[in-house]
C-alpha cells in the first residue's frame, strides 16, 4: 500500500518527543538514537550519539508521525505545510479521541481557531505547537457528504 507520511526534522528529536507525550498525549513512541559507529556520518561525537535521533516514531489522536533529528538541516517547518487530521464527527472513538487532544493542548499551544462547529457543518480548529509546526483538526459527517 502506498501512503504518505509526516516525517518533522527538529534540533532534538528526544526533546521534542518527550514534549508530545506530555502535551499531546503521544502514544507508541519508539526512537532510533544515533550508533556510536555512526557518528563520525553525522559529525558528531561518539559521546553525543545517544542524544541524537537517526529515527522516531510516534501516533497522535491515532495518527502516526515520524521524525529525526535536522543534523544541519533547517529545523523550522515551512509556513506553508499543516498537518491535518480528519475524522468522522459518526465514528465516537475517533470523535473523543481528537476532541480530547484538543482539549489536552489549547492552553499550551498558539490557538488560530478554536475546534468548534463551522458555517459548512463540520467541526474546525488550528493551532500551532512550540515547534513551529501547524496543526488542523477538522470533524465531518461522511454521511451527508455527496459522491
Amino acid at each position: 500500500m502506498t501512503a504518505i507520511f509526516p516525517y518533522l526534522n527538529f534540533e532534538n528529536t528526544k526533546e521534542a518527543l518527550a514534549y508530545y507525550e506530555e502535551v499531546f498525549g503521544a502514544t507508541n513512541i519508539t526512537r532510533l538514537p544515533v550508533g556510536k559507529d555512526q557518528a563520525v556520518q553525522f559529525n558528531m561525537s561518539p559521546e553525543d550519539a545517544d542524544d541524537a535521533t537517526m529515527h522516531s516514531q510516534f501516533d497522535i489522536a491515532c495518527t502516526t508521525i515520524l521524525a529525526s533529528d535536522s543534523f544541519g538541516r533547517a529545523e523550522k517547518i515551512n509556513n506553508g505545510i499543516s498537518l491535518l487530521i480528519d475524522y468522522d464527527v459518526n465514528n465516537e472513538d475517533d470523535a473523543k479521541e481528537v476532541e480530547a487532544l484538543y482539549e489536552r493542548v489549547k492552553e499550551a499551544v498558539d490557538v488560530e481557531m478554536p475546534l468548534e462547529e463551522q458555517f459548512w457543518g463540520g467541526k474546525m480548529g488550528a493551532f500551532t505547537d512550540k515547534y513551529n509546526v501547524r496543526w488542523m483538526l477538522h470533524g465531518q459527517d461522511y454521511t451527508k457528504i455527496e459522491k
